[in-house]
């Protein structure tokens, strides 16, 4: 579905958990990769208000888009609530909670342009769900994006979600992965040039390697948890071309 709307990842959010120590430990997390330039993104940690979060805390996607008002009606209509508003940057923005439980926001796209692509910044994120093709149907019609089924043979069922030939987000089966009892939640991936390198020093931090150093269809990636157990993901800049690439495939 496509009507001329754009939309675009925009900023990653840390609600709830500890977030004086979240904060502490992904800034010692992203101020290790930064290669010297300008300043990296930052992820905004708020707290969750009356959003429903688990006690650890989780990742909530923002997506711009250039007609906000209209996809947070189709969010609604739909099939999603408004799970409550989280303060950021001196303002309350309205988390979503859609049909599978997962949560995500909606903020005003005013210049699409290519996404940062800056060592250390959140390079992607994809959304574990055990409804993977209902979620990604959703998130399609609500934000007026493309669905690519499987762009590469994957160990698990995977979807793109692309917005004007540029990538959105991943939507990944996650009853190929982990055990149903878990629920859908997004994991954001930070881009760093030595995957290696960095899951031993992030270990060395506190973090718990769940995926080790991998090779995918979509590039090396390695999935960890923080100290708290949340889950969060490191890629290389390889994938930043794969998942240009897949999301021109043509169906």
């Amino acid at each position: 579905m496509t009507d001329g709307t754009r939309v675009s990842p925009d900023t990653v959010l840390f609600v709830g958990g500890n977030t004086r120590a979240s904060r502490a430990f992904y800034t010692l997390v992203t101020d290790g990769l930064r290669d010297g330039g300008a300043p990296g993104q930052r992820i905004p940690f708020v707290p969750a208000n009356d959003v429903p979060t688990p006690p650890s805390g989780c990742w909530v996607p923002c997506f711009g888009t250039t007609d906000r008002d209209a996809a947070a009606r189709r969010a609604l209509d739909l099939g999603a609530g408004s799970a409550g508003t989280v303060p950021v940057h001196d303002r309350h923005e309205t988390v979503y909670s859609t049909p599978d439980g997962a949560l995500f926001g909606l903020t005003d796209l005013t210049s699409p342009g290519t996404p940062s692509q800056r060592l250390g910044d959140v390079a992607f994120f994809d959304l574990y769900t055990p409804c993977a093709e209902e979620a990604a149907t959703y998130y399609a019609r609500v934000l007026s994006c493309r669905v690519i089924d499987e762009p590469e043979p994957t160990p698990g069922d995977y979807r793109l979600l692309t917005s004007a030939d540029k990538p959105v987000a991943g939507v990944v089966d996650m009853l190929d992965v982990l055990p149903s009892a878990v629920p859908p939640h997004w994991i954001p991936y930070l881009r760093v040039l030595d995957l290696e390198a960095e899951v031993a020093r992030l270990s060395d931090l506190g973090a718990r390697v769940r995926v080790p150093a991998t090779e995918s269809a979509l590039g090396p990636f390695a999935l960890l948890a923080d100290p708290f157990g949340v889950t969060f993901g490191l890629q290389t800049p390889a994938s930043d071309e794969l998942l240009m690439q897949h999301a021109t495939f043509e169906t």
